[in-house]
């Protein structure tokens, strides 16, 4: 009889561990849709030490769409507002230049997602997963600073950097738009079979050396004369202020070193968030 009951119960034991087998290999995810909010940190000319502070913030929003548990298409847009300020720094150098800015920024990405872990939200073993991202996107740019009575100024219109004067031909003249390569990695866990938590680390380069209007040279004070300006006699007036900030001497002299062009500008952001799965099995799992 005790020989009976055991046998019955490892039969019980063994159709159950069947059963969730099954369920779990039948798991297939089909997509995911997200929010996330954090931090961003920007850098290039006014942030050449590369330091991951100030911190300020972005928030986005993805859909995924997985081919298997452990590869899927990610389609994102996220809000991230830059700032960097020369007063902020240490050196006395970027502190004499003087320059500041500040970027609400809208980006779009496409990117390849793949999961180190078999990822079957709902099932023992199968919660959690690190993952990696790479892809390709755009950003919309578009820095401002405020004048000196604290008017806040859209940068690149003004071209601070001799782009609208009819002397100087240093600047590049830059558009809103710029590619973006984002590279991130995650950590993924579920907390049901439908809802997750992750977060998430993502760098990303772009093609553009003006996400803070610094870039090149000077242009010097007389490539904004209303005569040499390709423009009105206040936006002239306006640049002529903007282009140099510099306190106790003056930087502006043509030819200077205002920025670094061999090297892009770029950002970092870090968010938390949450995010629900659509999948094709909706059988009970078990954490």
């Amino acid at each position: 009889m005790i020989y009976k009951k055991y046998c019955l119960l490892l039969l019980g034991i063994f159709s159950v561990c069947n059963l969730l087998q099954a369920q779990y290999q039948s798991y297939q995810a089909k997509g995911e849709l997200g929010i996330g909010v954090g931090s961003s940190t920007y850098f290039g000319d006014l942030n050449p030490s590369g330091k991951v502070t100030p911190i300020h913030y972005s928030a986005g929003a993805f859909y995924q769409k997985y081919f298997s548990n452990y590869i899927g298409v990610r389609l994102s847009a996220n809000y991230i507002h830059l700032h960097a300020s020369d007063a902020d720094s240490k050196n006395i150098a970027y502190k004499t230049r003087n320059l500041n800015f500040s970027n609400n920024m809208l980006e779009m990405s496409l990117t390849g997602s793949f999961n180190f872990f078999n990822y079957a939200p709902g099932f023992s073993g199968h919660n959690f997963t690190p993952y990696v991202s790479l892809g390709i996107g755009t950003v919309y740019s578009n820095p401002y600073t405020f004048d000196d009575e604290g008017k806040k100024v859209y940068l690149r219109s003004l071209g601070t950097e001799g782009q609208k004067s009819t002397t100087s031909h240093d600047g590049k003249k830059y558009g809103p738009f710029a590619m973006v390569f984002p590279l991130s990695v995650g950590v993924r866990q579920a907390l049901s079979q439908r809802i997750n938590l992750f977060a998430e680390v993502g760098y990303r380069f772009t093609t553009t050396d003006y996400l803070d209007d610094a870039s090149t040279t000077y242009a010097g004070a007389s490539a904004f004369d209303a005569a040499n300006y390709k423009g009105s006699p206040t936006q002239a007036s306006i640049a002529k202020q903007l282009q140099d900030r510099s306190q106790n001497q003056s930087l502006g002299i043509k030819g200077w070193q205002r920025g670094n062009s061999a090297v892009k500008d770029s950002y970092l952001l870090m968010q938390i968030g949450i995010s629900y799965n659509f999948s094709n099995c909706n059988c009970p799992g078990v954490f």
